[in-house]
């Protein structure tokens, strides 16, 4: 079996397609193409929105985990943390353009992440690959339609093909943030079952060709800071970043098109800021920071465990900028304006500072504010269990 992407990272991008519900009221579906045996995917909303459930129960845990002795930061203490911590800034910024033009000088392959995935976001199916540093990766591809029954097999069907194959060494174009990589090589492992079908378990398996890598031949390679304008609409539909307000490929945040398929595969390193969560807590209340590339990071406040959020912030952050920016408030018809400014202090810990703009006197004395409107303190970094 293929490995598969942590549970964290699964459980962010699940929150965040739910948040998106609340958010618009109606999005642009995105096209499948005319894949060969594509199934209808709607049954599989219902089974997102249960997976989506579980993941915010598993964070109601997690918010009673921080230790609740800390003090709220004033925004002065916040202003000489930064100072103190300019070394620090030097150093992000040395390693983000790593990146880019200085990738060149190392194994592209061994910067990158070595899980990707190519899903719409929606329905039973997806393509995985791992990527090993010389290139070659292993994978598999899995599309669930458990409507589609019949005798014997009343737990549905399942399109599944497993494979190798290996890629070329990558090599740099005019941009510095773009590669052109070849597949050298794609190896079915039941190559000789193509087209037939299995029955196990009461479900029916179907043995067919690797969603993805259709016409494959030119793969691009996107690094994080590449220009989303660069890239082919078609690759764009695929790439899971929805920001109006980001223009570049994230921090930590790779793609992998398919030239002649027209398909996008997604990587995010393991260790990004992407696939962590952060908390402040004080006495019983406590605020939420989790970082999202897909429709923005969400900041919100509770006064307890028993109670809603009493101000949820979407933030149009990417990862890494330290300017303030302007944020409204979530779920709401006419939402509420703040600034927004965060700040690294080191890899587990962020300062974060909230001013209202719209509305100047909000309450944050429960979370231990001391000026109508403002707020300011250090978020620790909530340890996975």
């Amino acid at each position: 079996m293929i490995k598969r992407s942590n549970q964290t990272r699964l459980g962010k991008r699940l929150l965040s397609l739910l948040l998106c519900s609340f958010l618009v009221t109606g999005c642009a579906d995105i096209s499948l193409g005319d894949k060969e045996g594509s199934q209808d995917v709607s049954a599989s909303n219902e089974e997102l929105s249960q997976d989506t459930g579980s993941v915010a129960d598993d964070q109601a845990q997690n918010d009673s985990q921080i230790d609740d002795s800390k003090t709220p930061l004033t925004s002065s203490d916040a202003a000489s943390s930064n100072q103190e911590d300019g070394a620090d800034k030097a150093d992000k910024n040395s390693k983000v353009s790593k990146t880019g033009a200085d990738a060149g000088d190392e194994n592209l392959f061994a910067i990158m992440p070595d899980y990707f995935y190519f899903s719409s976001g929606a329905g039973g199916w997806g393509t995985d690959i791992i990527i090993s540093e010389d290139g070659s990766f292993e994978g598999s591809y899995h599309d669930s339609d458990m409507g589609d029954t019949g005798e014997g097999y009343q737990y549905g069907t399942v399109y599944v093909c497993n494979f190798t194959g290996k890629f070329d060494v990558p090599q740099p174009t005019d941009d510095e943030y773009i590669y052109t990589t070849k597949l050298l090589d794609l190896t079915l492992t039941d190559a000789d079952k193509i087209g037939t079908t299995v029955i196990e378990d009461e479900t029916r398996y179907i043995y067919t060709d690797p969603y993805g890598f259709e016409d494959a031949d030119e793969f691009m390679i996107y690094l994080p800071g590449a220009s989303l304008s660069d890239m082919t609409e078609e690759c764009r539909s695929w790439v899971d970043v929805r920001m109006e307000s980001i223009e570049r490929l994230p921090v930590d945040y790779y793609v992998l098109y398919n030239v002649g398929g027209a398909e996008a595969f997604n990587g995010i390193k393991d260790d990004s800021i992407w696939t962590q969560d952060f908390q402040y807590q004080y006495g019983d209340a406590y605020v939420n920071f989790s970082p999202a590339y897909y429709m923005g990071s969400y900041f919100s406040f509770f006064v307890d465990n028993d109670s809603p959020a009493s101000l949820s912030l979407s933030i149009p952050w990417d990862g890494e900028s330290e300017e303030t920016i302007e944020c409204e408030e979530n779920w709401t018809s006419d939402p509420e304006t703040y600034n927004v400014t965060i700040k690294k202090k080191d890899d587990e810990t962020y300062i974060i500072t909230v001013e209202g703009i719209s509305d100047k006197e909000f309450d944050f004395s429960p979370w231990g504010g001391t000026e109508p409107g403002k707020f300011s303190a250090e978020f620790v970094l909530i340890e996975s269990d």
